[in-house]
């Protein structure tokens, strides 16, 4: 599988991941969760815009979101996400992009690169929500990759990958 096919599919994932967590975030009423899963959606679209040079000095990267904003967000994310994959080739993801952090620095990365940070970040801050969840008296949702593949893609034991 080239890495345009596996960038496709880990973004799949963190959709639906993103959206299980949205659910139970608005559940829980929690509103750290609430903050970490605003930046989290927050972070993805600024990393979408910086893709194409957005200068983000400055930008505020935990503004405060409701439930209803993170889900609209989150669809919204997905969609642009999605679209920019699919029109992608294996050498479109070396092109480079340059682009400003909050701080006002100078940056250049590639398009593989910046890709790849937004799924690391997301999971990151998915794992604090997940734990904040727990230490609040919350059951989280089970996200685990293989349990997004055991749900999509396999209906276990009947069939099986080509």
């Amino acid at each position: 599988m080239h890495t345009v096919e596996h960038l496709r599919e880990l973004y799949a994932y963190n959709d639906w991941a993103n959206r299980r967590v949205i659910v139970t975030v608005r559940s829980s009423g929690s509103e750290r969760c609430l903050s970490i899963l605003s930046h989290l959606l927050t972070t993805e679209n600024e990393y979408f815009e910086r893709l194409y040079g957005k200068d983000s000095t400055g930008f505020d990267f935990w503004p405060e979101m409701t439930a209803e904003n993170c889900g609209e967000l989150a669809r919204e994310i997905a969609e642009r996400y999605e679209k920019l994959l699919r029109r992608f080739e294996e050498e479109g993801l070396d092109l480079r992009s340059r682009y400003r952090t909050s701080e006002g620095i100078p940056q250049e990365n590639t398009f593989r690169e910046m890709l790849m940070h937004v799924l690391f970040h997301s999971s990151i801050h998915r794992g604090n929500i997940m734990l904040r969840l727990r230490e609040e008296g919350f059951t989280p949702p089970a996200i685990d990759y293989i349990i997004y593949l055991r749900e999509t893609k396999y209906i276990w034991p009947f069939r099986f990958p080509p």
